[in-house]
């Protein structure tokens, strides 16, 4: 993980007036600052301020359709591959934060997908921190969120709608909806539209594993250690690489 500070950062001088004076230029905006620091999230300390940056930013423009879903996907990422070991209280006020965020973006631009696609997926990881059987009742939401997605463009985030619903498939009990069938069949949809998401390979080798297709599960895992990670989601590789190391140790 590269080394990155956070500053105010001045542009270069510039000449004005007839005496040629040097007039710096006006540092970075809060949203400015906040993508600078989400770049550089691979540094818990850069995640963490970009979360905050994301929300100054909301506040100092309350039309900033932008600040808001890249505010939502801060949170996420903070608190799913940062907040790793965090009390689920802590996890569940992270997302919580990031789900307001999405609320507005979508209040904001309806039509927009990044809104919809990050308050299912920060719902889904709020759930999960909560517990599956208190948060059944976002099922029905997450699920509306993600074909709103899937209906304007499937490809948000590396084709995450399809993700997202194979993930929830996958982990919900067969008695409340849960089809391992259904999750396969999805995932392999968003592995098609987007072959470089580790995460989707490590979810898909999941379910591999869980329907006994255990050399199916073996190749994922591989594909995923073996991999150049795709620059949209360098830093979120490393984690997604260990669990992969994890589970081809107990396979294999």
């Amino acid at each position: 993980m590269r080394a990155s500070i956070l500053t105010w950062v001045v542009a270069p001088c510039v000449l004005a007036g007839a005496g040629g004076l040097a007039q710096p230029m006006s540092p970075m905006g809060a949203f400015e600052e906040a993508r600078s620091a989400y770049e550089a999230r691979a540094e818990a300390t850069q995640a963490k301020a970009a979360v905050d940056l994301f929300q100054r930013a909301a506040t100092e423009d309350p039309a900033s359709y932008q600040a808001r879903w890249e505010g939502a996907r801060a949170a996420y990422f903070y608190g799913t591959y940062v907040r790793t070991d965090a009390p689920d209280t802590e996890k569940m006020a992270i997302f919580d934060r990031g789900i307001t965020l999405a609320k507005e973006a979508v209040t904001l631009l309806p039509k927009g997908v990044e809104g919809h696609f990050w308050l299912g997926v920060l719902y889904g990881v709020y759930g999960e921190a909560k517990g599956i059987f208190k948060s059944l009742s976002l099922v029905p939401v997450i699920k509306q969120e993600m074909q709103t997605c899937l209906e304007n463009d499937p490809a948000v985030e590396g084709w995450g709608p399809d993700r997202v619903l194979g993930r929830m498939y996958y982990k919900l009990p067969f008695f409340k909806g849960g089809d391992k069938k259904k999750s396969v069949a999805y995932l392999e949809k968003s592995l098609a539209g987007a072959p470089t998401n580790a995460l989707t390979r490590l979810y898909l080798a999941e379910t591999y594993r869980s329907e006994g297709r255990k050399a199916d599960a073996i190749q994922q895992l591989r594909e995923i250690v073996g991999m150049t990670p795709d620059p949209r989601w360098t830093p979120e590789h490393p984690w997604v690489k260990a669990q992969a190391e994890r589970l081809l140790k107990k396979l294999q």
